[in-house]
């Protein structure tokens, strides 16, 4: 047998026929909420979409042996859907009747072997109840001791489970449960590859990591948008140039030009978008190579390309692998940007379909794409096709965009030996050379201002880290498209405040969640919001969000914003009581994204609260998967104690845990007294959550 063997396998036969085992060699389980989270929803669009059609998931690279498949690649997933199918068999046990073991083995790792078959047996023999059977099958998962399992699959297993109810729109009688799961059975596939018997494992892992020479879906759209324009040599170069110059996520646009052209496009220091047309953008670029540049070609790594020079499709596509290959650039007359300085909150491929939505959205009346590069190349054939206008349109705002993006979305920015931070800064070109400046620095701009955007921008990403589905970096791009006008910091900040609130009152304080296209796309000033709420109302609308921020229906976004306002308010007072540092002078967001009970479910030591009180906000916090995974039987004395010995090796903690551990030694081991604590904190919090939300918003829908 000289090829692989591959199967398209539905996942009823992949988990009820056939063993597999994860090889030592394989790194552990580490899926946190936000990849479970892409892969449920994923799958939820598909299942619920008009014409159903098959899902392919992923492959799944084995080498079979006597009586099992060892896993090569895709064990991350294929232990995720095994996790999977287990809480599914639990909910609806008449569905998985095939499903009669775990045939998922780990070599070598006896921890997390029986905890799969833990949860197995726990879901296997325990019948779900009627009224809340997530909040039932935690209880039990809480009373297992992480000790003698490995803790990073019960994190999963927990994840999944919270996953799926809240993702998942629910009808009473589970149909859409039903639904769901009957598409996963039957319409998602894993395409299993089984490589030769005489493969050398070893050889195989050096191939798949110097895998990427195939063309990947971006280039495939960048080949049909150049096809478009292909009786044009000038509109095929200057495709090709915003392309390169935009294709690299690590740094700004600009310096992916050459100074020449920077000038050309964004003015004589490289701070403005001078153009409101491609045509007009590609006649000045013409214009000026052709009357400055026609002899002087750039050649680093190998290539010569000029705006005047005779380029094939086939060149393009060779050009533009070599520049990934090589991550150099063909038109950069200097040095700039060489060292990727800087890390985006998106990749390129879905930067791409942001986009494509807005384009499409300015446009026409069509329904606009998903924001997600798995659909990209029919989208692109959908909406631009081999309209040469349409590709040329699409191309101009591509880098109108990308200009945008890199001068008021945040980044991570590397500062030396510090490690990297946090960054909102735009590209200056001055007579001494270039360099990033705050996006507001000009004088009618505020520096804090600048920071408090920072801040909620950053809030915003780590609650939605995946890079597809960024419904607020969609409405961040499109409403600073619309200014008439140079977007001033406290204009900027008004939209991301407002944007929040429209979160809040839109997807997490209401029993109806609205689509995002609702209301993304329309805070605007006409909806500022300036009425001073009486005490009496604010302490009704702390009533009332009650109900949707207990454990399971509350969401990351909940606490980062929470954690924004205690930020920015200038009378809290936040001091950490080993050192008494100002917990808000070093607060920055981190990728928590691990919902904790401070209080534990099942406690070593204090007596257990009622549920009510233990699932209540006051009680919740955010943490890393691990320090959950770590902590999370211990008390809340025990819990403050050991996250602040490992303060020097963590990020800085959310500011509400950081309450919650300023009160930790008052908790005792009185459950009434730990009760007392947790309902005024809660009420604090929920006062300053919901202070400034206008609700007769939600009464008014």
């Amino acid at each position: 047998m000289n090829h692989s063997e591959q199967a398209s396998l539905s996942l009823r036969p992949l988990f009820a026929q056939d063993f597999y085992k994860v090889p030592v060699y394989q790194r552990n389980y580490d899926w946190g909420e936000p990849q479970i989270q892409q892969l449920v929803e994923d799958i939820n669009d598909f299942a619920n979409a008009e014409e159903t059609s098959f899902y392919y998931i992923g492959s799944l690279v084995v080498h079979q042996k006597s009586d099992y498949f060892e896993v090569l690649d895709g064990q991350q997933r294929f232990t995720t859907l095994t996790l999977l199918m287990c809480y599914l068999k639990y909910r609806l046990p008449q569905l998985f009747k095939f499903y009669a073991k775990i045939n998922l083995e780990f070599e070598s790792r006896p921890k997390s072997e029986k905890i799969l078959k833990k949860i197995y047996d726990v879901v296997s023999t325990t019948p779900a109840p009627q009224n809340k059977p997530t909040e039932a099958l935690l209880e039990l998962m809480n009373g297992i001791s992480l000790k003698d399992f490995n803790p990073s699959i019960v994190s999963g297993f927990k994840i999944i489970s919270r996953v799926v109810e809240s993702s998942i729109e629910w009808e009473g009688d589970e149909t859409s449960l039903t639904k769901f799961t009957q598409y996963l059975l039957e319409k998602v596939k894993m395409l299993r590859v089984n490589v030769p018997k005489n493969t050398d494992v070893t050889h195989y892992f050096e191939v798949m990591n110097n895998r990427g020479e195939q063309l990947e879906k971006h280039e495939i759209v960048k080949a049909d948008l150049l096809s478009a324009v292909q009786d044009n040599e000038q509109d095929m170069v200057t495709i090709q140039k915003i392309w390169l110059a935009c294709s690299d996520m690590s740094r700004y646009a600009q310096t992916r030009f050459s100074v020449v052209e920077r000038k050309i496009i964004f003015g004589t220091s490289c701070e403005d978008f001078k153009y409101s047309n491609f045509n007009g953008l590609r006649d000045a670029i013409s214009c000026e190579a052709n009357g400055n540049l026609s002899n002087k070609s750039n050649t680093k790594s190998g290539i010569t390309f000029t705006l005047d020079a005779s380029l094939t499709l086939d060149d393009s596509l060779t050009l533009g692998q070599t520049l990934r290959v090589k991550n150099g650039s063909a038109s950069n007359n200097d040095n700039e940007g060489r060292e990727e300085r800087f890390t985006s909150v998106i990749d390129f491929p879905n930067f791409l379909m942001q986009v494509l939505r807005l384009y499409v959205k300015k446009s026409s009346e069509n329904e606009l794409p998903a924001l997600d590069d798995k659909a990209m190349i029919t989208s692109f054939k959908q909406h631009i096709g081999d309209d040469a206008e349409k590709a040329k349109a699409f191309v101009f705002v591509l880098l109108k965009y990308r200009y945008l993006f890199d001068r008021f979305i945040v980044k991570r920015e590397k500062t030396g030996d510090k490690g990297d931070d946090w960054s909102l800064k735009h590209y200056k070109l001055g007579e001494n050379g270039s360099s990033y400046v705050s996006t507001f620095s000009r004088l009618d701009d505020s520096e804090a201002d600048n920071g408090s955007c920072l801040m909620l921008l950053s809030a915003f990403h780590v609650s939605y880290p995946t890079n597809s589905r960024k419904n607020w970096l969609s409405a961040a791009l499109y409403w600073l498209d619309q200014q008439d006008k140079p977007v001033s910091s406290e204009a900027y900040l008004w939209f991301l405040e407002e944007l929040a609130k429209a979160f809040m009152l839109n997807r997490y304080l209401t029993g109806a969640p609205q689509d995002y296209l609702y209301f993304i796309y329309k805070i605007d000033q006409s909806s500022r919001d300036i009425t001073v709420k009486s005490d009496a109302k604010v302490l009704a609308n702390v009533d009332y969000a009650k109900d949707f921020l207990s454990y399971g229906p509350v969401r990351l976004f909940v606490f980062n914003y929470l954690d924004y306002l205690l930020w920015k308010e200038a009378d809290i007072d936040i001091k950490r009581t080993v050192d008494n540092i100002d917990c808000k002078s070093v607060f920055r967001f981190s990728m928590n994204n691990s919902v904790e009970h401070f209080s534990p479910q099942t406690p070593k030591a204090n007596e257990k609260l009622d549920s009510m009180t233990l699932h209540s906000f006051g009680n919740l916090c955010l943490l890393t998967n691990s320090d959950n995974s770590s902590l999370s039987n211990d008390g809340p004395e025990q819990k403050a104690s050991i996250l602040n010995l490992k303060r020097a090796s963590m990020a800085p903690l959310s500011l509400k845990l950081e309450l919650m551990m300023i009160k930790a030694a008052e908790w005792g081991d009185s459950s009434e007294k730990a009760k007392r604590i947790i309902e005024d904190h809660e009420k604090g919090m929920l006062k300053i959550l919901v202070g400034n939300l206008d609700f007769t918003k939600l009464e008014n829908r």
